[in-house]
């Protein structure tokens, strides 16, 4: 009987982490905008361009080693970073229009 309890707690445990990585991936969210993907972290929007290699390595590896902050500049008055200044301002110019 035990061992079926161990068997059964893996099994739930397995399925419990493959849900939490699928949470953790960068799908749309709401503030996305045509050519642009977002993520929301810690109150905070990253933006990265679609398809953008910035993009990749966050996914990959978290938050890039070159950070770009506007704070308050995005929807809702959220603070927003990407990987370059000139994503920033193209995103922000998009979210006006």
């Amino acid at each position: 009987m035990n061992k079926n309890k161990l068997i059964i707690a893996a099994l739930l445990a397995g399925s419990l982490s493959a849900c939490s990585s699928m949470s953790s991936d960068t799908s749309a969210s709401k503030y996305d905008v045509d050519g642009f993907t977002t993520k929301v972290e810690d109150g905070r929007l990253w933006v990265f361009e679609e398809g953008s290699k910035e993009l990749e390595f966050f996914k990959e590896h978290g938050e890039p080693a070159k950070q770009y902050t506007n704070i308050g500049a995005g929807p809702d008055g959220m603070t927003v970073k990407s990987a370059s200044q000139e994503t920033l301002d193209k995103y922000l110019s998009a979210t006006k229009k």
